[in-house]
């Protein structure tokens, strides 16, 4: 069953730091009020994320369509298999950015803008 993620809606919550993960069939129906703290939340679009079953031959991932890359170093990513471009490398600015993106998000609370 997959993993569905929901944030408050129209508010912060500093209960559920944000996001609330959920395992739901997908025929369920998404939830209106957050299992945690009870208030209420939309179904958001989080990242996809899958694993092939056993190994796959770089050669044969590439008859497939697919590009197969290792990663050379922090940033860069080199072809083992497929056609493409040779190397992925990211700029300095990239990394930074990803790097940023990956750390937690401070929460700050304005107690005199506190809704009734």
């Amino acid at each position: 069953m997959p993993v569905y993620e929901y944030e408050p809606k129209n508010h912060d919550c500093l209960m559920c730091d944000g996001r609330v993960d959920v395992i739901q069939s997908v025929h369920d129906e998404p939830l209106i009020y957050c299992p945690s703290c009870g208030l209420e939340v939309r179904r958001v679009i989080s990242r996809a994320t899958f694993k092939l079953s056993g190994s796959t031959p770089n050669d044969k991932a590439g008859r497939k369509g697919f590009t197969t890359f290792r990663k050379a170093e922090k940033g860069v990513w080199e072809k083992v298999g497929g056609e493409g471009p040779d190397i992925l490398a990211g700029t300095k600015e990239d990394i930074a950015a990803v790097e940023a993106e990956k750390a937690p998000a401070k929460k700050v609370l304005d107690l005199d803008n506190l809704p009734d």
